[in-house]
Formats: structure tokens, sequence, C-alpha cells
């Protein structure tokens, strides 16, 4: 039916249910006369019917006839009364490929529709969704359970576009028709006309102005336009997205969502992008951490540009509203710069409608980008005329719903007093909204509050002052007569403090949300809110965000000078400071260990229902663990040491990165820390600082896993977490309960370096035969080039050495602290020559003028300072525009100084003059610019940036003359070569990259670093270069070849003193607790429990007694293969690499016997039950044999042509099995030492052999994917076949019903013996290489640890069973269930378990002992 449909050229549709006999009959069309019959139409059942919905899509016509037969319209023509009848998308109507809309948008189309039969609602929807299936009357509502599973059949992929869509993070607020929104006015029938107009026209021409700026002051009804503009071209089918900001908003006060919202929106509104959108995020799925340049070229340009259109561009319209309440000034002139682009579009019209205040950044912004490319309206300078024109309408349409409620006269107030408000209103449509409000408000008092205002009115006043006037008037007929003065003031207090905290809030709150932040009584909330309606919207509901109408009320209110009623005014830096506090108060009364009682450590985020989560993390909660750092730092106040901030950190610094995560706000925690970092001075925060880096540490280790897993804090985290870093003895009290202790022997190799621990910046002397850097501790550090070696420390500072400079003599050395410090050295004899408090922020880069005359010091405190060498006396200093100084650097002539800020500019100011003069602004950058250096000759600066782009300009000009891409991460260091003829940078992306200076094709990469690059120089004769890294560590590179001449000596560091606490022994008094020097390839538990064995490819074997090292066994010359106690644990057996298999008495310490005779390595040794031998194999393709008492070699078993890969004993020991590459399996009779039987069947080696626990059968398992049972004489007894997949090991049960086989895919199966069937599959996450079967049965063991294989319910384990503590490649698992993350390099290579303590042998050559509670 809906192929009939859709080839039909035309259908009609004889709407029963609607009249159009009064549509006059004057020649006009029928649509003029549309509001005759409109209700009815809208009303009609037509549009409730189910099989109706195919009849409206599938035709490419179809024209709507009255019941009288009257045409009413066609398909297009209707368009917009049929998309708000339906929902269904204008373009779905145009007759776009339904394939293009999501299957959700479709099914929401059928989901108010109506029909006969139950059956008829899955039927009808069959061609909308382009699917086949019978029709079976008499399934009722089966008939949509099928055709849900062939939609899923058919539309898999839009499931996966949808999963990429959900990706992207959203401001679910920033739509203009969100439900935030929803109730925010439009502009009235009849205003606003002829701007409307100017906006309609310059929407549909044709020409290259793709961007609309409607400025105006505050009040002049911006946001009612935009909403107007969205709403108008919404119903029309051509809004693509729409973005409205709003200060204190929370996502919507900064830009940080903007791109990824507009594309999410356009995705859903256009559906031919829908899928471009998409693929840009398959390419790239981090691009939400791109910069808003990139976002905007990835997300918006590029997929718009590939939709094929074949007749005119069609018109997509993105509306951005209220541009200048985006907190960041950065972002704005990045915003204004990207939006340009939409006229480079050929294929589509794009055009971009932005509101915003006249402010100076802005007007500059606009200024920069040509006038055919924009088109500007001032809104405030619309005639008078017009505007008074537009204003009574609106008093009069308030006015005529007021005396419909208020049952008024029917003039009521009057022609002369509307126009003496409008008159008073000076233009405002915000005055004229809030006075609406207010008069509204005073219900039968409506007309006493209109004199009100009148009485209130100055004369000559501006704007701006009549604002303030009903704003407080509002406020001062909130506050009632009959109240002491006692009892005002007190109401003043609480006045004050709930509409501070409302304009000052981050993000909106609700009352019952800012009742408990606040800890005031919800009625005390909302009895002061209760009349102020007309500056607030307050919602009924206590739970829904209390909202300013206009943020000229904020303005208003924390201006001393604008708030002339001191009763009402607020101190904003005094607000700040007390919510603040009060965020701390919330978060320390609320914040606790799995604060969403998950229990489980590995519960994963995803896995969690969002509405436990809100339950459990109010709104006031989250708002205070997202905003609290942002509070404080507005509010100016400076922390110290032991003050309430430092406290709250000490305490709660766990729980809150636990609720941050389960908010899904990891993105934010850096951030919030680096910013709590920046706000302590190092004066006042001696310990506060060392312990605030290493919580920075601790985030950026471990952030990938708390994110997903936020109980992970508790395990993972402060398991592996280093010695040295303070926060691991801190916190040990708030280890997970799951967890009874972790105890971790260190590898015996270099301590790790952290990206935290980098080389800041490097120097090299003048005659180049010394480097300096500086470092992540207190002091400047010197190398000697030709030997690598290192030199000296400069030390002085107490915090961070960010950067440093050698004078142009070679006789000084200087550097920046982060703890606000400029320094300065004697480089031979290590003097301090001064220590300057130069700033008030982290000193980032320092330089020496050309002359040496001049220090330069760049600060994150938004300035640069020049300094006089000789005397420390400070010279100038420049204000960097409000923006933080990241790189700084002398013109070859010393003229000039370049910096490069987090603003993403490069600036160049005048050294030589006398005022701060700024010569030239070089705007380019999408990203915080990192470095920037001057060309040799002073005509070029090279910059690198965040963005991941290299720039080069021309210093006279300001013009770009190249942009160098290639980095895959932020370029954190440049430089020009010593001709001028390279350019050379350094990105977090761990590569140097080589460029032409002239053409900017780049030349080569080098790749030896293994964190990111953060310095780049050049010597000074040019023949190396050196570059520093995050780790800590320096290069050099030849310059001719780009071969790497070498790695400087490492310095050993100085830590703080509490991190040297956390190296003290323990309580279990560990004397020294290190493992091994290389990869742990054997721990093993022995038989009495009392001993562990670890064995290394470092030839070393540790016997470890209750946790603690014992005995360290040396004599082997090759890495342990294998290790194996006696039945009594008197001795163990070592197999080597070094041909040799050691006994080892546990007694003495003392290898007992060295058995030699293997010519290969030593594979595996074995202990027979009774003790009594030793077998041992070999890749020399023999199996021997042993007296453990004597040492005596007791029989040499030769048969295999192949290396054996092992060998097991029967339960009486009579006999050996022995598997070998050669396919084969030998079975050996021991009294004799000769074959007994030869196993020949398998194609490939053979993994390994097991006996049946009654020694009548033999298993066996190879690279051919069977596994082969045998009968001790020889004959088979069945065969396998394992999934084409190589099995590693295979066992049998005790019972000798079952058994269990490992694989290359990471599974564990059981067998039936009897039948050869599968009896059940267990994916383990991780290759299992042996396997055993516990003696009860219950259990598998294996080299990763236990499972539980209990049959009733295979790998789920029953309640009352003994925990299985198994180790996955990421996992430590008990009972299956995720305890603790593993990072990379606690890896498991080997697993013992004893109880509840597990133990694992890791790649580094460590050991970690862990041992989890028994009760969970």
């Amino acid at each position: 039916m809906y192929s009939w449909y859709r080839d039909a050229t035309r259908c009609y549709a004889y709407l029963t249910d609607v009249s159009a006999s009064q549509v006059p009959d004057d020649g006009t069309s029928r649509e003029h006369h549309s509001h005759t019959w409109e209700s009815a139409f809208r009303r009609s059942r037509w549009f409730t019917r189910g099989w109706t919905l195919q009849e409206l899509l599938a035709p490419a016509s179809v024209e709507f006839f009255s019941t009288e037969g009257i045409r009413l319209g066609d398909k297009e023509s209707l368009r917009p009364l049929i998309h708000e009848i339906t929902g269904i998308p204008h373009e779905a109507l145009r007759g776009d490929n339904l394939e293009n809309f999501t299957v959700d948008q479709r099914l929401s189309w059928a989901a108010n529709r109506q029909t006969k039969r139950k059956e008829d609602k899955a039927y009808c929807l069959l061609g909308i969704f382009n699917v086949f299936m019978p029709l079976l009357y008499g399934e009722e509502n089966h008939a949509f359970d099928r055709l849900r599973q062939e939609i899923d059949k058919r539309y898999a992929e839009n499931a996966k576009l949808d999963h990429l869509l959900s990706m992207l993070p959203v401001a679910s607020e920033a739509a203009f028709n969100s439900i935030h929104n929803q109730h925010e006015p439009t502009c009235l029938l009849n205003t606003r006309a002829e701007l409307l107009e100017v906006i309609a026209t310059w929407v549909d021409s044709p020409d290259d102005r793709c961007i609309f700026w409607l400025n105006g002051i505050a009040g002049t009804g911006k946001s009612t336009v935009a909403r107007t503009v969205a709403r108008t071209y919404y119903n029309r089918g051509d809004l693509g997205a729409s973005f409205f900001f709003s200060n204190g908003g929370g996502d919507l006060s900064n830009a940080n969502k903007l791109v990824t919202t507009l594309a999410r929106q356009l995705a859903t509104r256009i559906p031919l992008a829908r899928r471009h959108i998409c693929e840009a995020i398959m390419e790239q799925e981090d691009v939400m951490d791109h910069s808003i340049r990139d976002q905007w070229e990835q997300l918006i340009i590029n997929p718009l540009s590939k939709i094929k259109n074949d007749s005119f561009p069609p018109t997509v319209l993105l509306v951005v509203d209220a541009l200048d309440e985006c907190e960041s000034e950065t972002d704005i002139r990045v915003i204004l710069r990207v939006l340009t682009t939409a006229r480079l579009l050929s294929n589509i019209r794009l055009r971009i409608f932005i509101t915003s205040r006249p402010d100076i950044l802005i007007r500059h912004g606009f200024r920069k980008i040509r006038d055919v490319e924009r088109q500007v309206f001032v809104l405030h300078e619309i005639s008078p005329t017009i505007i008074d024109r537009d204003l009574s309408i609106f008093f009069e349409n308030n006015f005529s719903t007021m005396r419909e409620e208020r049952d008024f006269e029917d003039d009521w107030p009057g022609t002369r007093i509307i126009k003496r408000l409008v008159e008073i209103s000076g233009g405002l449509f915000i005055w004229a909204s809030t006075a609406c409000r207010f008069i509204r408000e005073g219900r039968r008092l409506a007309m006493r509050r209109i004199n009100t205002l009148i009485n209130g009115y100055r004369s000559g006043a501006g704007p701006e002052k009549q604002l303030d006037q009903i704003y407080t008037t509002v406020l001062r007929d909130s506050i009632q007569q009959g109240y002491s003065e006692k009892e005002r003031q007190e109401l003043y207090v609480l006045l004050r403090e709930v509409l501070g905290s409302i304009a000052i809030l981050c993000s909106p709150l609700s009352m019952e949300s800012l009742a408990k932040l606040l800890a005031i009584p919800l009625n005390d909330i909302k009895n002061t809110l209760a009349d102020l309606h007309s500056i607030f919207n307050i919602p009924r509901q206590t739970y829904h965000p209390v909202r300013l109408h206009h943020p000229t009320f904020r303005d208003f209110l924390i201006n001393k000078e604008r708030c002339s009623d001191l009763d009402f005014w607020v101190d904003e830096k005094q607000a700040h400071e007390a919510l603040g506090d009060s965020c701390l108060a919330l978060m320390s009364k609320v914040l606790k260990r799995d604060i969403c009682g998950l229990r489980s450590p590995g519960t994963l985020v995803k896995d969690i229902d969002p509405n436990q989560i809100a339950r459990c993390i109010s709104p006031d909660l989250q708002y205070a663990c997202l905003y609290w750092v942002e509070h404080y730092r507005k509010s100016g106040i400076r922390l110290s040491d032991g003050d309430r901030v430092d406290r709250f950190f000490r305490e709660y610094f766990l729980y809150w990165l636990e609720a941050i995560n389960l908010m899904k706000k990891s993105a934010e925690m850096g951030a919030i820390i680096r910013l709590y970092h920046a706000l302590l001075v190092p004066a006042d925060n001696v310990h506060q600082l060392p312990f605030v880096k290493d919580a920075r540490r601790f985030i950026f280790a471990f952030q990938n896993i708390i994110k997903q897993a936020p109980l992970q804090t508790y395990c993972a985290a402060l398991a592996f977490i280093p010695p040295t870093n303070e926060l691991k003895l801190h916190f040990r009290g708030q280890m997970h309960p799951w967890i009874k202790d972790i105890r971790i022997a260190g590898a015996m190799i270099p301590e790790a370096k952290d990206d935290f621990n980098y080389v800041s910046d490097l120097a090299f002397t003048p005659d180049g035969k010394q480097i300096a850097s500086g470092s992540n501790f207190e002091a400047v550090r010197l190398w000697d080039v030709a030997t690598k070696s290192k030199l000296c420390k400069y030390s002085g500072a107490t915090d961070k050495m960010s950067s440093v400079a050698i004078s142009p003599d070679g006789m000084t050395v200087a550097a920046g602290s982060d703890d606000f410090t400029v320094m300065s050295w004697d480089i031979k004899t290590k003097v301090l020559r001064f220590a300057l408090k130069a700033h008030s922020g982290w000193v980032n880069s320092v330089v020496f003028s050309p002359d040496g005359r001049l220090l330069a010091s760049g600060s994150m405190d938004e300035t640069v300072a020049l300094w006089d060498v000789a005397t420390g006396r400070e010279v100038k200093r420049f204000d960097n525009q409000s923006s933080c100084v990241n790189s700084i650097a002398f013109s070859p002539d010393g003229s000039t100084i370049a910096t490069g800020s987090v603003d993403q500019m490069v600036r160049l100011w005048d050294v030589l003059s006398d005022t701060e003069e700024l010569r030239v602004v070089f705007d380019g950058h999408s990203g915080c610019v990192n470095s920037v250096r001057f060309s040799p000759n002073g005509k070029r600066i090279v910059s690198g940036s965040d963005d991941m782009t290299v720039k080069l300009w021309d210093t006279v000009t300001g013009i770009e003359y190249l942009t160098l891409k290639g980095h895959t991460k932020k370029v954190m260091a440049v430089a020009f070569s010593i001709d001028a003829r390279l350019i050379v940078s350094g990105s977090e992306d761990k590569t140097v990259r080589l460029w032409d200076a002239t053409s900017g094709i780049p030349l080569g990469t080098l790749r030896n670093h293994t964190s990111g690059i953060n310095s780049v120089i050049f010597s000074p004769n040019g023949k190396l270069l050196a570059s520093s890294s995050f780790d800590d560590e320096v290069r050099l590179w030849d310059t001719k070849t780009w071969a790497l001449v070498g790695k400087l000596d490492d310095f050993e560091e100085d830590v703080n003193p509490s991190a040297l606490a956390a190296q003290q022994p323990d309580a279990l008094g560990t004397k020294q607790f290190k493992g091994h020097s290389s990869a742990v390839t054997r721990v093993v538990f022995s038989p009495d429990g009392q001993w562990l064995a670890s064995g290394s490819q470092d030839a070393t074997i540790k016997l470890w007694l209750k946790g603690v090292e014992h005995w360290r066994f040396e004599g082997h010359s090759g890495a342990i293969n294998h290790l194996t106690f006696s039945p009594d644990s008197r001795l163990v057996a070592s197999a080597s690499t070094d041909k040799t298999t050691r006994l080892w008495n546990l007694a003495t310490g003392m290898a007992s016997h060295t058995l030699e005779g293997h010519s290969d390595s030593v594979v595996l040794a074995l202990f027979s039950s009774d003790g009594r031998v030793v077998a041992s194999c070999s890749t020399d393709t023999t199996t021997r044999l042993w007296d453990p008492e004597t040492g005596v070699m007791l029989g040499r078993l030769e048969g295999h042509s192949g290396a054996v890969n092992s060998i097991a004993l029967s339960p009486d020991n009579r006999f050996i099995a022995s598997c070998s590459v050669d396919t084969m399996v030998l079975l050996w009779d021991l009294a004799t030492n000769t074959t007994s039987a030869t196993l020949r069947g398998h194609s490939g080696p053979v993994n390994s052999v097991a006996f049946s626990s009654d020694g009548e059968l033999l298993v066996s398992c190879s690279e051919d994917a069977t596994i082969r049972l045998w009968s001790k004489a020889g004959a088979i007894y069945g065969i396998i076949k394992s999934d084409m997949l190589p099995v590693h090991s295979a066992s049998f049960s005790p019972d000798n019903q079952l058994i269990g086989s490992s694989s290359i895919d990471e599974t564990i199966k059981l067998w039936d013996t009897n039948t050869m069937s599968m009896r059940g599959s267990l994916n383990v996450g991780a290759v299992v290489r042996k396997i055993a079967f516990s003696n009860c049965g219950r259990y598998i063991e294996t080299d990763r640890g236990v499972l539980d294989v209990n049959l009733r319910s295979f790998g789920v384990p029953s309640p009352t069973s003994p925990h299985a503590l198994f180790v996955s490649c990421d996992w430590l698992k008990r009972d299956g269930e995720n305890v603790i993350w593993l990072p990379n390099e606690y890896n498991a290579t080997d697993v013992a378990t004893q109880g509840e303590l597990i133990v694992m042998g890791n790649l580094s050559g460590s050991v970690s002992f862990i041992k989890l509670a028994n009760e969970c």
C-alpha cells in the first residue's frame, strides 16, 4: 500500500469533519481565509488515524478538501500547519528519504494515532520503515513486537548512528524551544515588524552576508527577537539549531558545548547531515575535546558541505543569542572568527543570526569581519516612534490580560497612563516587562503599583537609571510594613543572602536546592521570593530552577553605584565567599564513600540507573561539587595552610572525586583542581601545595578508570599510586571495605617518571657546552653537553621551576618559579644574586634581552615584567590585556617583546617606549598559545598552540604567513634554526616535527620520546637540537643527520617530606619490600600455605613468608621458567633457561642440589606426590628423573623429536606422560624408564597432558584445535574439536566426568567425558595457559587465579560458596565481579591464590599481595 501511494502522481484527502462553507467568494485563495477552517483542520480525525500516516508521507503531493469538496491546500502549502499538528519534520513532509530519520523519530509520528484493530498499529508502519512481515490478524499487540524485531534487524546501523551522536555532550537547555525556554516570550503580533522584515530579507538573500549581528543595550528585547526568529524558521523547516547563552546558566554560560550542541540539533533537524556528522565522530571520537575551531570545521562545515542538492541551495539558519553572556572572552573571539567560514559553503546557504550587547570585544570582532560577510543592526538606534509603538502594543496586550483576570473596566488603565509608562520605559522592553509583572502581581492593588512606578519616575534619568529605579521599587515593595526595625534588618540580611546567591550562582538552582545549599529553611526561601515574581521566574514546583527574568538585575544588585539602597546591595566578593563556604559545608555533611550504595567497586557508571545517582547526589550537592573552587576564586580570598578549605580537601578529596565522576563530570575534575592549585600562594601554603600537586598526579594517573568506575578511587588508585605520593598514606584508611590489605613489592628498577615530573624549559650556554633546564622540583639543573652528565643544581625556590634562561655572556642563569618568584644565580659559583617576588601568579617564562641588561618574566598574573639584571630593580610592566602569559621572547634587536597567551593571541610590545605600547596583535589560533619565538632576523614570529597548529607571522604587517598542520595533540614548543631555514615544533603527541620555514613543507618527524614534548632549542652553533619531555627526559639530536645523539643523565630529585613518610615501613614491619628487576614468570604457594615463591626473568627466586621476603635465591644464570614445592614444603625446585634445575632448602636458604644434564632450557620441574622423585622436561627433547635427596639423575627419557612442552605424573607415581611439539604424547613406565605407549593422532604441537584421577585415562590438547582422550594403553578414547582454535591446557575433574580446557579466545570450556559434548563456556577476559580442577571439583585453578564452575549456573557462584579470585587482563575479579582495576604496569604474568589472598607477579618485576575481606 505504501508503495502504491508513493508511486501515485497525486493523492486526495477529503476531510469530512472540516467545513469551509464560510470562506468568502471574493476571488482570493482559500489559504488566505484559513482562519475560518484552520481550527477544525487542526482537530481533524484524519491526523489521528494510523493508516493515514502513510497517505500523508508516501505521495509526492497530497491535496486536502473540505467536506463540501472545497480545496483547502496541498501538503506543501499547508506544511507549517501540518508540522504543528503532527510534529513531523518539514523535511519528511517535503518528501526527504525516510531513512534519514531515526527509528524513534518515525515511531513518534504514530504514537498518538489510533487504529480499529490492535495489529494495524504495527502494520500501518511497515512502509514507513520499509520492512516486510506477514499480516497475522489475531496476534494483537504481538504484531508490534514483531515489527520491532524487523526494525532492529533493518536499522542496526541507525542505532550505531544514534550511539555516535550520543557521544556529543549537549547543553540541554540551550535550544530556543527547550523546556527551560518554553515560557519565554516571542514578539507580539505587529511588533518589531520592520526589524523582522529586514532579518527575513537577509536570510533569503543570495549574497555572502552569512552573519547578522543584532546588537543593543541591555533590556532592548534582543532575546525576544531571537526567539521569534528561531520560532519562525523552525516552523518553516529552515532552522538548523539554536544556542541561547545565559550568564550563570551552567553549560549556557560558556562555549564548551556550543558546537556539539549545534551539531546534535543539526543532526536531528537536517537528516541529510546526520550521517555526515556521525562519520566525523567516527573519524575523531575525541572531537568533543578539540578546539572550538576544529569542532566547527569537523561537526558543522564539513558535514554540511557533503550534502548533495540538485536544485538551489537550501537555507539553514543558526541562532546564537546573548553571545556577550559567554563567560570566556577568548571563546567569544574564536566564535566570531570561525562562524565566518559559513560563507565557504556553496551547496547550502548557511546563515548565522547573533545577538549581543555592543561590548567592545564583540564590536572589535565584528569590525574584523568584512562588510560583505556580515549585516549589523543596532536595536537601540531604531526610531523612537517605532519603539514606542511596539511598547504601546506590549503594554496594551498585558493590560488586556489583567482586565480579563481582574474584571477591570474595558479601558483600564487608560491611554494616558499607557503613554506615560511607554515614556518612562525609555525604550527598554525589560523595563516594560518587569513593570507589567510587578503591576499584575499587585492584583487588586494594581493601580496603586502603576502610580508607584509613575510617581517614582525621575525626569532626565537615562534608561539604565530607570531600570535601577524599578528594581529598587520592586525590592522595597517586597518588604511589607508593620515590622520592627530589628525585624526589618533581619529580613534585609535574608533578602541579600537569597537574592545575592541566586544572582551569582554559576548554574540555576531550585528553591529546594538553594535552601539545602544555604542551610536556610525552604519556607524562608519561598517567603523571601514570594513578592519578587516580577524579577525572578519562580516555578510553582519548588524543585524546578529559579531564574532571573533578565541579567540586568544581576548587574544592578552587585553594583554599589546602581543599587543605591544599601539594604539591598550585595557585595559580590563576600557573596562568593559565603557560597564557597556553603558548598564546603554541604559537601562535608553529605559526601561519603560509596555515596550511591553501589557496594561493588567495579560498578561502571554506564550501568548505574541515572535516577539512583540523582537521588543520592542531589542538585544542590552536584552544584557544590562543581563550583566550590570557582566561588572562592571570584571571592578573591587568600587561602592558607590549615584553613577550612585545606581541611576539607584533606578529608573529603576522594569522596569529592567519586561524586564528580558519578555525576559524569570527569572532564571538569582536572580543571577544578588545577584552578584550586592556582589559588594557592606558595608562601601561605607550604604544606598544602605539595598535597594538591599530589592530588593532581592522582587524578592524572587514574582519571581514565575513575570516570568509568568511580569506586576505583578507593581501590586501584589508592593501591597503585606510587608510595612517593602523599595521598597513598594519607587516605589509606579510606580503602574500599572489600579490600583488607594491599602491599606491593615494587620492581627493583628505577622509579617510573610520571608526566608531572617534567623538564619545563631548556637553555644552552653561549658556548653550547652546557645546557640548563627547569624542573618539577625547586631547582634549575645543569648538564655537560659532551658527556651528557649532570653538573649541578641551582636551588632556592619553594615550588616548581617553570622556566629557565642563560644570559648572553654565559655568566648568569635565571629562572621563574611557580612560587611567583624570579631568581638569578652566578652560573659558576651558584651564588644567588636575587630572588624577586615578581608576580602574583606562576612565572611561566623568563628570557634575557639580547644585550643581557634586561630580564623579562611572563606570568599567570597576566603581566610581563622587565628587570634590571644588575640590580634586580623592576624597570617596566606590561598588562597583557587580562590574559595569562605562557611564553615570551625578545626580538633580536631587543626593541620588542612577543607574548603567547591563554586567550589564543600573540602580542608584540614596545620595550623602548615610555608607555605600555602594544604594537601588533596576531589573532588566528583557536587554542592557548604555548610558545613564541622570533626568527633570527626578527621579521617572522613562530607560535605553537593548543589547537595543534604552528603559525608563522609577519612582524611588520601582522599577517599570518603560514599554518603548519601535522601534530595530533597540543603544540607546546617551537623554535627557529640558527640559519632560519627550519622550524622545529614539539607536541604532546610525543613527536618533534621539522618544517621548511619558507614553504611550510614537513621535512621529518623525530620519534623517541615516551611522553609529550614541552621544550625544543637549537645549540648556539646549530649542530644540536635539544628536546625535553613531560617525563623528565632531555634528548639531543644531530641536526645534520637527525640521529639521536643521546639522553642526558637523570637527576635524583628531592621529594616532599610527607611523601617520604609514605615510604616508611608499614605496620607489618617490612624492612625491604622489593620484587624483582625483570618480569615475574612464576608465583606459587607451598602446600602448607606458609610460603610463596616467585621467580623472574632476572634469574632470581624470592621466598616470602607471611608476605615478607625471607630468602633471595641466586645461582641461576638464566630466566626462571617454573617453580614447584615439594609435597612437604621443605624444598622448592626451579627450572631455568640456563639448562639446569635447582633444589633449594627452605630451612637454610641454600641450594641443596643443582640438577645438570639437560642441553637446553628446562621448561618445568615436578615433584612426585610422595616427594621421592623430581621430573624435569626440556626443549632438548628429553625428560629427566632425579632423586631430590641426593641430586642424582635416576633416568633419562628420550623418544621425542622436538621440544617437550609438558609432563604429568600418574596418581600412583608409576607412569609419567610427556607431550611435545612433535605432535606426540609418550607414556613412560617409571619402573623401567621405558616407553609403555606412544599416543599419535594430533596434527600439531601438543601443549599439555594430564591423567584422570584413577590414572586410567589421559587427556591431551594441541595447536591443532583438538582435545584427545586416551586409554593408558594408548588407544584413542575420544576426540573433541574446539572451534578451530589452539587449545592451551586440558584437565580432568576429580570424578572424571568432565574435562576443562582453555583456549586462545580467552574462554574456559567444560566437556562431558562420555558424550564429548560441551557442558558450558565462560569468557574469562584473559588467555589462560594452565588449568586444573580443585580437589572438590567445584573450581578450576589456573595461572590467573581460581574460577567457580558450578554446573548449575556456569560461572555464577552460589552465595554460600568460597570466593573465587581471578585476574583478567584489566581486573582482579571476585566471583566474577570486578573488584580492582589493574594499570598496564601491573598486568599479571602469573597468579597464585590462597583463600582471600591473591598474589600477582607483574611484567615490571613487582609482586602484588592483595587480601580481600571475608565478607563483602
